[in-house]
C-alpha cells in the first residue's frame, strides 16, 4: 500500500541513558518525535512529569555553530565556491570518508580557532575599507585644486587681508567676477578649475570689505572650501593620499593572503559545522521529552515496518529502555509516509507539490503516474529530445548524489524523456523534421484534428478515472448510494451524451442520457429541505455538464504544446538550412542547431512539466483528492555541506 501504516511509540528509560538513546534514534532516522508539552495528555502527565529544559550545553553549541557559520560565510564572501547551473537547483555536497569525518570532529577545536583569525582579518579589512573610502573622498575633493600651487598653510587671514578657497556654480562665475569688481575693486581672483557644475577659485581681498563680499557670496551661491589638517601644496597632498591608498591595497593583499591560508580548512569547517548541527539537533530533541528525577519519557511515530528494527536496536544497546507500541487512534494526527514502487515513486514529487494525502485517504500517485507519463510525452513529442532528456537525467543521477525530491524530479525527467521518445516515434518527430523518419502512427502537424480528438479522449478517460476513485472511496466508506447518485448517474449521463454523436450508438445513447439526467434531477438535491428545493437543486446540477465539457477541452493543451515543440524545431531547422555553404556556414549552421534545439528542449520540457502537472491538479485531483495530511519528518542526521561515505574496510 503506498501509504505506510504508522505506529505510536512511548519510550521509558533511565536518565543515564538519555543521551545514548537520543543518539540511537538520530542514527536510526525512523522516529518522528512528539513534543509532549503539546500532547493532549500533558495535563494528566504534569502530575508526575516535568518538561526537559534547555541546558547550558545547548547555548554553547549554538554559539560554536554560529562561529563556524561565520567563518564559512566569511570564506564564501572572499573566495566563493561556484555552483553549476544544475547544482543551484539540486544542491551539492563535498564527499568525505567516514574516517575523514571522524578526524575532523576529533580536531574540532582547531576549526573553532579559525574563528579568531577570521574575525581579526574581517575587522582589519573593514578598517582598511573605511580608511580607503575616506582617502578617496579626500582625493575627490583635492583633484579639482591640483593646479593651485600655494601651500595650504599659507592660505590664512592676516590683519589686513582675507584669503579663501571658494566654489561657485559655473553659470554664475562671470556675474561674480563683474560684481566683485564693483564691490571691492582691490582684490585678486584666480580661477583654479572649472567643471561641468562648479568653478573653483582662490580669492584675496581686504578685511575692510568682508561684509560686502560675504553678501556677494550669498547672492551668487558661493561656498567656502576647507582642507582641515592638511599642509603643503595640493599636489603634495594628492601624492600622499595616493601613496596611502597604495599602502592600504598592500595591507589588504596581506590580509587576503591570510584568508588564502584558511581555505585549506574549509572542508574541516564544513564537516565540523554539520557535526555541531547534529549535536544541537539532539539537544533540541531532548526538549520534546518529559522526565522525573530518575527517568524520562518520549513519544513519537514510527513506520510499522521499522518498529522491529527500533526494538532490536534498543534491546542491543540499552539496558533500561522500555518501548510501548500502539496503533494510532482514529482522530490522532498521525504523519503520512508515502511508499511507491521504483517506477511510480518518481511521481511523488508531483503529489507532494500539491499536498500530502491524509492518513485515511488513498495516495493518488500510482493512479496519476501513467497519465503523467503519457501526457508529458505528448507535450514534448520528439524522439530526439526524449533521448537527450533521458541521457541528461541519467548523467545527473550518476554525477550527483541526489536524495529526496531532487532525486525524484530527475527520475521523473528520465521517464519523461522515454515518454517523449515513444511519442516521437509514433508521430515521426526527430528534432522536428531534421531527421526524416516516417511516423508509426500519424504526424500531428499534418493531422491536428486527429491529435485533438486523441487528447480529448485521453482527457475523458483521465476525468472518469478520477470520478471512479471518488466512487471507490464512497463505497469503502459505506456511502454506496452517494457513489451511485454522485458518480454512477454522471457516468450514465455523460457516456450517453458522447454516444449521441456516434451514429451507430445514438439511439441507446439518447436513452442513457435521459435516464442519467432524470436520475440527477431527482437525487442531486437530496440534501436540501422541501420538495421544491430538492427538485430545483437537482435541475440546476445539470448545468455542471458545462464544467465537464470545459475540463475535457482543457486537454487540448496537449495538442498545443506538442505542435509548439514540432513547429519551433522545424523553424530552427529551416533557419539553419538557409545558411549552409563553406566552412564558416557549416559552423554557423551547427551553432544555430545546437543553441536553437537546446532552447526548444529546455522551454518545452518546462512547459510539459508545468501543464501536465496542472492537468493532474485541476482535472484529476479535483475529482477525489483533498490532501492536507502531515508529511512524516523523522529525527535523523542531516548534513548541509558534506556527504559522508561508508567506512573503509
Amino acid at each position: 500500500m503506498p501509504i505506510v501504516d504508522m505506529q505510536k511509540i512511548s519510550l521509558f528509560a533511565h536518565q543515564q541513558e538519555k543521551d545514548q538513546i537520543v543518539n540511537i534514534l538520530q542514527d536510526l532516522g525512523s522516529v518522528e518525535l512528539v513534543d509532549l508539552k503539546e500532547s493532549r495528555d500533558w495535563e494528566e502527565m504534569q502530575a508526575l512529569l516535568r518538561p526537559e529544559e534547555a541546558t547550558e550545553e545547548t547555548a554553547r553549541l549554538e554559539t560554536s555553530l554560529g562561529e563556524i557559520r561565520y567563518c564559512l560565510d566569511f570564506l564564501q564572501r572572499h573566495f566563493p565556491l561556484r555552483k553549476s547551473f544544475v547544482e543551484q537547483f539540486t544542491g551539492s555536497k563535498i564527499s568525505i570518508s567516514m574516517e575523514e569525518y571522524a578526524d575532523f570532529v576529533a580536531r574540532g577545536e582547531e576549526a573553532r580557532n579559525v574563528f579568531e583569525v577570521c574575525r581579526e582579518v574581517d575587522t582589519g579589512l573593514t578598517n582598511l575599507r573605511n580608511e580607503e573610502t575616506r582617502c578617496h573622498n579626500l582625493l575627490a575633493g583635492l583633484l579639482p585644486w591640483a593646479d593651485f600651487s600655494l601651500p595650504l598653510e599659507e592660505v590664512k587671514d592676516t590683519p589686513r587681508l582675507k584669503m579663501q578657497l571658494l566654489a561657485v556654480p559655473v553659470d554664475r562665475l562671470k556675474d561674480l567676477q563683474e560684481n566683485l569688481a564693483e564691490y571691492t575693486p582691490e582684490h585678486h581672483l584666480e580661477v583654479v578649475s572649472a567643471g561641468r557644475e562648479l568653478a573653483n577659485f582662490f580669492c584675496i581681498y581686504f578685511s575692510k570689505d568682508e561684509m560686502r563680499v560675504r553678501d556677494l557670496w550669498k547672492e551668487t551661491g558661493v561656498t567656502e572650501v576647507h582642507f582641515p589638517g592638511m599642509t603643503g601644496t595640493i599636489t603634495q597632498s594628492i601624492e600622499k593620499l595616493e601613496g596611502k591608498i597604495e599602502g592600504i591595497q598592500r595591507e589588504r593583499e596581506n590580509l587576503r593572503q591570510k584568508v588564502v591560508g584558511l581555505l585549506a580548512r574549509r572542508t574541516h569547517l564544513m564537516a565540523y559545522h554539520d557535526h555541531l548541527k547534529g549535536l544541537l539537533a539532539q539537544k533540541k530533541a531532548i526538549g520534546n521529552l518529559a522526565r522525573t528525577d530518575a527517568a524520562f519519557l518520549l513519544e513519537g511515530w514510527v513506520p510499522e515496518p521499522l518498529v522491529a528494527d527500533l526494538k532490536k536496536m534498543l534491546s542491543e544497546k540499552t539496558e533500561t529502555a522500555l518501548l510501548i507500541v500502539r496503533d494510532p487512534e482514529p482522530d490522532e494526527d498521525a504523519p503520512v509516509l508515502l511508499e511507491n514502487n521504483r517506477v511510480t515513486d518518481a511521481y511523488e514529487v508531483v503529489t507532494r507539490m500539491y499536498s500530502t494525502p491524509r492518513r485515511h485517504e488513498p495516495d493518488p500517485t500510482p493512479l496519476m503516474a501513467p497519465f503523467f507519463f503519457v501526457f508529458f510525452g505528448m507535450c514534448l513529442s520528439d524522439a530526439g529530445y526524449g533521448v537527450i532528456l533521458s541521457l541528461l537525467a541519467y548523467f545527473l543521477t550518476r554525477k550527483m548524489k541526489l536524495k529526496g525530491m531532487g532525486k525524484q524530479l530527475i527520475k521523473l525527467l528520465f521517464l519523461g524523456g522515454i515518454s517523449a521518445f515513444l511519442a516521437g516515434i509514433l508521430m515521426g518527430s526527430w528534432f522536428g523534421d531534421l531527421i526524416n523518419i516516417r511516423p508509426l502512427w500519424f504526424n500531428p502537424l499534418d493531422d491536428p484534428m486527429r491529435m485533438l480528438i486523441v487528447s480529448c479522449i485521453l482527457g475523458g478517460v483521465h476525468i472518469f478515472t478520477g470520478m471512479g476513485v471518488q466512487a471507490y472511496q464512497n463505497i469503502r466508506g459505506g456511502k454506496i448510494l452517494d457513489a451511485v447518485f454522485d458518480q454512477g448517474l454522471w457516468y450514465l449521463f455523460l457516456i450517453g451524451l458522447v454516444m449521441l454523436f456516434l451514429p451507430q450508438w445514438s439511439s441507446p445513447g439518447k436513452w442513457m442520457a435521459i435516464a442519467g439526467a432524470v436520475g440527477l434531477v431527482l437525487t442531486q438535491g437530496r440534501s436540501q429541505e422541501g420538495i421544491f428545493k430538492k427538485f430545483s437543486s437537482g435541475l440546476v446540477s445539470l448545468y455542471d455538464v458545462t464544467g465537464f465539457l470545459s475540463d475535457v477541452l482543457s486537454y487540448s493543451r496537449l495538442l498545443a504544446l506538442g505542435l509548439a515543440t514540432g513547429v519551433i524545431a522545424s523553424a530552427i531547422n529551416t533557419m539553419a538550412g538557409l545558411l549552409g555553404g563553406g566552412v564558416v556556414g557549416t559552423i554557423v549552421v551547427i551553432f544555430i542547431l545546437l543553441v536553437g534545439h537546446s532552447f526548444n528542449l529546455a522551454i518545452n520540457t518546462l512547459g510539459a512539466y508545468v501543464h501536465t502537472s496542472r492537468l493532474q491538479y485541476i482535472e484529476f485531483f479535483g475529482k477525489f483528492f483533498e490532501g492536507g495530511g502531515r508529511p512524516f519528518r523523522p529525527f535523523s542526521k542531516t548534513t548541509k555541506f558534506v556527504e559522508i561515505g561508508e567506512r573503509e574496510a
